[in-house]
């Protein structure tokens, strides 16, 4: 059974949709709402996510928060008639429609059913990550249980960050194609891999990992049945992609992407009239374009290390208070007994998982509690060689079930001391393994199948990993 529950806001000329699929009776549904969050520019994505769980059992809903759906592109709201920035749908997509799905989706299940949710849950990726933050710290009463799978977090810092390898190729004047750049990658992990005691085409204990890619310069690949050569132009426009954004002084702006992460997706391409030139990644480019600078024209050609500066700080001075999600203070919802579930894949192409780390650690300065107690309510979970929420595009074992290890947390108090986690079916080497609470890692017990999960251990560190043993 569908609805569809529309809504306004005074002065902010918007007509918000909410889709709430429930089962159609009583004995079919499993007493629990759950809202699922969106990705890139769009708050959610109604039926596509919705039916699977409805047929689980779930009242389920999701929103477009006034928005007009384009997931690629914010050019159909951003701005107002008049070249100004709309803060309203902005505020919507931001935190507002987060708050009215919570509300409007229990509503509609006590109304059909006669009574409201045993438990309320949150669960998404990308966007939807933030959106999940967002719940926690601005409403924390709103659910009982969060996933928050690669959140965009420090939205208004690394988006901006996410221009920085189009910075890189434009100082260097150089843009290497998709076959240089996963020549390197491939490098990279295969000099990497088994630094964990495993050799299973994944980084790992990404740490110890001092990969140079200076290694390959000279080195001849095969691009489309053409011959290539890697110079030194791609090795630096590598090292200074894993490297990322620096002040003025030399000081550490934001996080490039980790070792092992495909470069492709911030560092793209283009052919125009025969020679290859930048390509932005669409979200931060339309981040710029339409909010930071209100202008739909703004030229991303020739984009230097100062102008991304500049970029920055004014991102984060009018932006911060609006859709960051970087708030450390969650007292509230560990007060109203919530769970936050977070994972992120170690070899995210899109949104760095140094945020998380960075994120959880700021959680426990900000309320002064130790590691344990915060593992009390809330828990991270970093999958390595794993891209932007799972996609898939290489091969690390992202989590299975993690909607189900936050249920089972939140109803049967059981905390999650471990993630179960699985390749792609499409994967080189398929396997599965255990995802571990940050900051433990999966370690190798060092004997028994290592494509198999039960093989392995959470562990403070790997240590001195036994001698690599080939999956």
């Amino acid at each position: 059974m569908g609805f569809v529950v529309t809504l306004t806001h005074p002065g902010a000329n918007d007509k918000v949709n909410f889709q709430i699929w429930l089962p159609l009776d009583a004995p079919s549904w499993n007493g629990r709402f759950l809202s699922l969050g969106g990705s890139a520019w769009a708050a959610g994505h109604g039926p596509l996510t919705l039916a699977p769980y409805a047929v689980q059992g779930f009242a389920t809903g999701s929103t477009d928060a006034g928005l007009d759906g384009n997931i690629l592109s914010p050019a159909g709201w951003a701005l107002k008639a008049d070249g100004s920035v709309n803060t309203g749908l902005l505020t919507n997509f931001a935190s507002r429609s987060v708050h009215e799905l919570a509300v409007v989706g229990k509503a509609v299940a006590k109304a059909y059913y006669g009574t409201k949710p045993k438990f309320s849950y949150w669960s998404g990726c990308s966007t939807g990550g933030r959106q999940g933050l967002v719940a926690a710290q601005k409403y924390p009463g709103d659910y009982d249980g969060i996933v928050a799978g690669a959140p965009a977090i420090y939205w208004t810092k690394y988006v901006i960050a996410e221009l920085w390898p189009q910075v890189v190729m434009n100082d260097v004047g150089y843009w290497p194609s998709v076959c240089e750049f996963a020549a390197v990658r491939e490098d990279a992990v295969a000099a990497c891999d088994e630094l964990d005691g495993v050799r299973d085409g994944v980084i790992s204990n990404l740490e110890r990992c001092k990969y140079s890619p200076a290694r390959m310069v000279g080195k001849k690949i095969n691009c489309g049945g053409v011959k290539v050569e890697i110079t030194q132009k791609v090795a630096d426009i590598v090292q200074k992609i894993w490297d990322g954004p620096r002040t003025a002084a030399g000081e550490q702006l934001w996080y490039g992407l980790t070792v092992g992460a495909p470069l492709d997706s911030l560092a793209g391409t283009q052919e125009v009239n025969g020679t290859r030139v930048g390509l932005p990644f669409s979200v931060a480019a339309d981040w710029a374009k339409y909010f930071v600078k209100a202008d739909p024209g703004f030229d991303f050609a020739g984009l230097s290390s100062a102008a991304l500066r500049s970029l920055f700080a004014e991102s984060v001075e009018k932006f911060n208070s609006v859709i960051d999600s970087s708030d450390g203070d969650l007292s509230g919802f560990q007060k109203a007994g919530g769970k936050l579930l977070v994972w992120h894949g170690e070899a995210d192409n899109l949104i760095f998982p140094q945020d998380s780390v960075v994120y959880r650690k700021k959680v426990q300065k900000t309320m002064g509690t130790a590691g344990r107690r915060v593992d009390d309510f809330f828990r991270l979970f970093i999958a390595p060689g794993v891209d932007h929420c799972a996609g898939g595009s290489i091969d690390g074992a992202g989590p299975t079930d993690p909607l189900g290890s936050l249920i089972n947390w939140v109803e049967n108090r059981k905390a999650p001391d471990e993630l179960a986690a699985a390749t792609s079916p499409t994967a080189k080497t398929t396997f599965t393994r255990k995802l571990c609470p940050y900051p433990l890692v999966a370690k190798y017990d060092g004997q028994g199948d290592p494509n198999v999960a039960a093989s392995y251990h959470c562990a403070k560190g790997f240590g001195g990993s036994s001698c690599p043993t080939k999956n």
